[in-house]
């Protein structure tokens, strides 16, 4: 399947990327008409594995999502969470960040924490800047001669000591780099005013029913990459409205005439069934039809084995 480089896609203005987790969230990002997205660690061992987020996440695992999930079932780029690389042993990350590179991710999203530190563990715990520094080198060689991009973000709860990391990783390589503690208009502008070049905003976060930033102010302020995270509440909510309405009515009536808000309707306003947004409706279903017709080969297309 054809998929555009992060950079063809950045060129060409603000990518906003949703968080996702499996086929199907990365497909409705792709049918919402998002450029790009972020296949999330966290959402991917919250929805899929089923445990808590406490940043273990292995590279076996994240490359399996990527390859069955992701790759085979959407044409966007997709930036892959890798966190700590997977491990705190620098021996050990080239092996593993190959492997993500290879598997299609369009750009890795390298951070600060410890390995084994992930979004419910109860403290957050960083590398020095200068192990920071020494990952973010390392991701840099494992996409070397690709277009994989390596992006990297703080999570230092100071901005200063943020800034300071950001910059050491932009030293060793990083394409772009943000940090996690920056959530107002004011926090844009002070690392803008530290950080030169692109730069990636790490979530669009809400106060007092309003953004406390907009991705129009952050584009001026050179934030070519913004996250929005929703994705994982949007299918927590789903299966529960879903199934709550079914369960009180004891049938799928409900479930079986919704319409996505619209989503679901043709251009008459029939309603169509909701798998044509999914992915093997792209690729699957069509080899399906090209192959699966054996009636030209008569009956040498399947020999009888006699006892």
């Amino acid at each position: 399947m054809n998929i555009p480089t992060l950079q063809s896609v950045l060129a060409e203005g603000q990518l906003i990327a949703p968080d996702t987790f499996d086929g199907i969230s990365t497909r409705a990002a792709e049918y919402m008409g998002c450029k790009g997205a972020l296949l999330s660690a966290s959402a991917l061992t919250h929805t899929v594995h089923g445990t808590p987020d406490e940043g273990t996440l292995s590279t076996s695992e994240m490359v399996w999502s990527l390859t069955r999930f992701v790759e085979d079932n959407c044409s966007i780029p997709l930036i892959v969470e890798v966190r700590s690389g997977f491990s705190d042993n620098l021996r050990i990350m080239p092996y593993d960040l190959e492997r993500i590179v290879k598997a299609g991710a369009a750009a890795m999203l390298l951070d600060d924490r410890t390995f084994g530190c992930g979004s419910d563990s109860p403290e957050i715990t960083l590398v020095s800047p200068e192990v920071f520094a020494r990952k973010v080198a390392i991701a840099v060689e494992a996409a070397s001669n690709t277009d994989c991009m390596v992006l990297a973000r703080s999570y230092a709860a100071d901005q200063a000591d943020a800034i300071a990391r950001c910059k050491a990783a932009q030293a060793a390589g990083a394409q772009m780099v943000g940090a996690v503690c920056m959530h107002t208009e004011d926090d844009a502008r002070e690392f803008a005013g530290a950080i030169a070049g692109s730069k990636l905003w790490s979530d669009l976060t809400v106060k007092d029913g309003s953004p406390e930033v907009s991705a129009e102010t952050l584009m001026e302020l050179g934030y070519g990459l913004v996250f929005i995270t929703f994705m994982e509440k949007a299918s927590w909510f789903g299966d529960i409205d879903f199934g709550t309405k079914n369960w009180a009515n004891k049938n799928t009536v409900y479930a079986d005439l919704h319409d996505f808000d619209g989503y679901l309707l043709d251009e008459e306003g029939n309603l169509r069934d909701y798998h044509y947004i999914f992915s093997y409706w792209k690729k699957w279903m069509p080899l399906e039809k090209k192959f699966e017709d054996l009636s030209e080969l008569g009956k040498e297309a399947f020999q009888e084995v006699k006892k």
